[in-house]
C-alpha cells in the first residue's frame, strides 16, 4: 500500500512525502532536489504511533522506534487512521 501527503501541507508542495506499508515494516520516502531520503522501520521496532489530527489542516504522524522518532506531516485525517490501523494489523 501506498500512502502519499497532500501537495497543500506545508514542506510538501513540490515533493510529497510517502508511506510504503510492506511486507515486514514502513518505507518512509521523502523526496528532494538534490537528495531524498528513505527510512525503513520494521514493525517489530515500532513502538506505538502518535496522529494529531488538527480541525483544520493535516495530521502529523509520529513514529516511535526503539531507537528515534520518525515524524511525517500532510496526510489526511482518513490516511492517517488507515495508516495506524494497518501497522497495529501487520504488528499482531
Amino acid at each position: 500500500m501506498k500512502y502519499t501527503s497532500s501537495r497543500l501541507s506545508s514542506g510538501n508542495k513540490v515533493f510529497p512525502t510517502e508511506i510504503h506499508i510492506e511486507v515486514g515494516g514502513i518505507k518512509i520516502k521523502e523526496p528532494g532536489i538534490y537528495n531524498s531520503k528513505s527510512t525503513f522501520i520494521a514493525f517489530t521496532d515500532i513502538v506505538s504511533i502518535s496522529i494529531d489530527n488538527p480541525l483544520v489542516g493535516f495530521s502529523t504522524l509520529t513514529f516511535f522506534t526503539n531507537s528515534t522518532n520518525h515524524v511525517v506531516t500532510g496526510f489526511t485525517k482518513k490516511q492517517s487512521e488507515e495508516i495506524n490501523s494497518t501497522i497495529l494489523a501487520k504488528k499482531h
